[in-house]
C-alpha cells in the first residue's frame, strides 16, 4: 500500500469519525430537547388535571376519569426512520390538545360565572320570565279552584289575594337563584368577589296585582 493511499484512508477514517461524533451530538441534543418537551407536557397535564378536578368540585359535578390510557406495545413500535418525526408530531399534538383544553376550561369557568338561567339575557327579561311563570301557575290554580267550587265560599277571597302573594314570594326566591352565578367572580388576587344579585321585586308586585285583578274580574264580576 502506498503512502498516499494510506493517508487517504486515514483522512476518510477521520472524516467518518467526525461525522459520527457530530451525528451523535446532534441526536443527543435532539433527545434532550424531546425530554424537556415531554417534561413540560407532563407538568402542564398535571396542572390541567388538578384544575379540572377543582373546577368539577366547585361546580359539584362528577370528575371524569382522568387516568391515561395504556398504549399497546406493538402499536407503539414505529418503523425505522419514522420514530423521530412521529415523536415530534405526538409532542406537538399533545401541546395543541393542552392549549385547547385550557381554552375550554376557561370558557366553562366564564360561563359558570354568569347567571344560571339565560346567562346572556338581561336580568329584567330573566325576572319577567320567572315572575311571569309563577303568576301563570298561580292563575291556573285559582281558575281550577273557581271551577271546582263554583265561586262560592269565603275562601274565595283568600284564593284571590293570598295565592298571588305566595307566588310572589316563590318568584322572589327563584329570581335570586336564577340571577346568582354558580361560580363567583375573582379579583386580581384570586379572591372571590361577592356577586350582586338583582331581584327587582317591583316587577313581581306588579304582576301579582295584575293576577289579583284578573282573577277578581272573572270571579266577582
Amino acid at each position: 500500500m502506498s503512502l498516499s493511499a494510506y493517508e487517504d484512508l486515514v483522512h476518510e477514517l477521520t472524516r467518518l469519525d467526525a461525522d459520527t461524533t457530530a451525528s451523535t451530538a446532534q441526536a443527543t441534543r435532539r433527545l434532550e430537547r424531546r425530554r424537556e418537551a415531554l417534561r413540560e407536557v407532563r407538568s402542564e397535564l398535571d396542572d390541567q388535571t388538578m384544575a379540572l378536578a377543582e373546577l368539577c368540585a366547585r361546580l359539584r359535578h362528577s370528575t371524569p376519569d382522568l387516568t391515561p390510557q395504556q398504549v399497546d406495545a406493538d402499536a407503539a413500535d414505529l418503523p425505522p426512520g419514522q420514530d423521530t418525526d412521529d415523536a415530534d408530531r405526538v409532542l406537538e399534538r399533545a401541546k395543541t390538545a393542552l392549549r385547547e383544553s385550557e381554552l375550554a376550561r376557561t370558557a366553562t369557568t366564564r360561563a359558570a360565572q354568569r347567571p344560571t338561567l339565560l346567562p346572556k339575557a338581561h336580568h329584567v327579561l330573566r325576572e319577567l320570565l320567572v315572575y311571569g311563570s309563577c303568576m301563570v301557575a298561580c292563575l291556573a290554580v285559582q281558575f281550577v279552584y273557581f271551577a271546582a267550587t263554583g265561586g262560592e265560599g269565603e275562601s274565595l277571597w283568600w284564593v284571590t289575594f293570598l295565592l298571588p302573594v305566595m307566588a310572589l314570594i316563590v318568584g322572589y326566591v327563584l329570581v335570586g337563584m336564577a340571577n346568582r352565578p354558580r361560580l363567583p367572580l375573582l379579583d386580581r388576587s384570586g379572591r372571590p368577589i361577592k356577586a350582586v344579585v338583582p331581584h327587582n321585586p317591583r316587577l313581581g308586585v306588579t304582576l301579582a296585582v295584575g293576577t289579583m285583578a284578573l282573577f277578581a274580574y272573572f270571579a266577582f264580576f
